[in-house]
């Protein structure tokens, strides 16, 4: 790995220490209500930006503009929040830092993919997703230790941390060159020679952002629930809570590296990942609705963390599979918007069925438990993969054959 591939992670790295600020600090300043639709504003957004700027990434082959905008705009947005307070205030922040976030993230994505074109896709995305991970889950006890002393800033200090990783994104960071050749658009016969993968683009885009929307429709639902649930419903103290969230990004940091190997690997590949990741979220957020004691929410949540590491590397690898640097930018997005959209109904879904149910979370956490199995279903009955070349077929074309 070269020297600004290093650099690049690094500033991911302090960047992620600040993102606990939104998902667990921001929501747990509110009611449940108006927390799960803070996360269900949040991903409305996010699905529309995510769409807007990797086409305009991919259209004008920068990358680095559009990370800085949104790097600085959750900066100003954490800094916001400890003034706030009124639910339409807070909903308001939350929105806007989901087009910040969808502003950086499949830009930054791209680009590091482009940063190391020699390297195994599994294996460099793992790479990718373990420094986010070891900085969420750090930011999440340093954010916990703050909150429970210091309160609301917290959000100071997420918006600090965020700068100081742009900072060092700003001044090392540069966007890989584009040199326009024959092999670079999805639509030239030369290109689908190369690679028949592009061939199946837009189908296979769809079915894995349908995929995710169920599995983040499943989950964002129960996390928008979840702080709360821990607090007010198992009576956690606020550092056990930050530990209890933090065994995800844990999991997630320990496990990522192990499983981007497992993504490259001709026995697994990127479909049987992808349905392992499907099937542990069913498994893990049935299993919160029947815990009542808080520490064992610990095992649930490398769960979570698990399917999460599985979901990220094998969708990002079959991404890169399936596009060129022209179209990248678009299928990363795309995969944000999938989970972006699963984010947001499915926390308008857990409002609902929390308020329907006369506040139950027991309730909420089995329904939402149920959607990651039909995204497991999808995959299941739609493509397989060549586990050797990384080549894709449609199940109904490979049964005419």
């Amino acid at each position: 790995m070269n020297h600004e591939s290093k650099i690049f992670l690094l500033s991911y790295f302090i960047i992620s220490i600040g993102t606990p600020s939104q998902f667990i600090f921001a929501v747990k300043k509110a009611d449940p209500l108006t927390g799960a639709l803070m996360v269900g504003f949040y991903f409305i957004f996010s699905a529309i930006a995510s769409i807007i700027f990797s086409h305009l990434s991919d259209r004008l082959m920068r990358r680095k503009i559009f990370a800085i905008i949104g790097f600085n705009l959750v900066a100003i947005i954490f800094v916001a929040y400890f003034f706030v307070s009124s639910p339409i205030e807070l909903i308001f922040c939350a929105s806007l830092v989901g087009i910040g976030f969808s502003a950086y993230n499949p830009t930054s994505t791209a680009l590091f993919s482009e940063m190391e074109p020699m390297l195994p896709s599994g294996k460099l995305m793992s790479y990718f997703f373990v420094v986010a991970s070891g900085g969420w889950a750090l930011g999440s006890i340093i954010q916990g230790i703050i909150d429970q002393f210091l309160g609301d800033f917290v959000f100071i200090f997420g918006a600090a941390i965020t700068l100081i990783g742009m900072t060092v994104y700003l001044i090392k960071i540069n966007d890989i060159p584009y040199y326009p050749n024959n092999l670079d658009t999805t639509n030239n016969p030369n290109s689908i020679l190369k690679n028949p993968n592009l061939q199946l683009y837009s189908l296979l885009i769809l079915i894995l952002s349908l995929a995710i929307l169920t599995r983040h429709l499943g989950i964002q639902g129960g996390f928008a629930l979840f702080p709360n649930y821990l607090e007010e419903g198992l009576g956690t103290e606020p550092f056990l809570l930050s530990l209890i969230l933090a065994a995800n990004m844990s999991s997630q940091a320990l496990l990522m590296i192990p499983i981007g190997k497992l993504v490259d690997h001709n026995k697994f590949g990127r479909r049987i990942t992808l349905l392992l990741g499907l099937s542990t979220a069913f498994i893990a957020v049935l299993a919160w609705s029947f815990i009542r004691i808080p520490w064992i929410l610990v095992f649930p949540q490398m769960l979570v963390g698990f399917s999460w590491v599985t979901l990220a590397t094998s969708s990002t690898a079959l991404i890169t599979d399936i596009t060129t640097r022209k179209t990248r930018s678009q299928g990363l997005g795309w995969f944000d918007a999938g989970l972006a959209i699963g984010g947001s109904i499915g926390p308008l879904v857990a409002a609902l069925l929390y308020v329907q149910s006369g506040e139950s979370f027991t309730y909420a956490f089995q329904i939402l438990s149920i959607f990651p199995i039909i995204g497991f279903f999808l995959v299941l009955l739609t493509f397989s993969e060549d586990r050797l070349t990384h080549q894709y077929t449609l199940i109904w074309e490979k049964r005419k054959k």
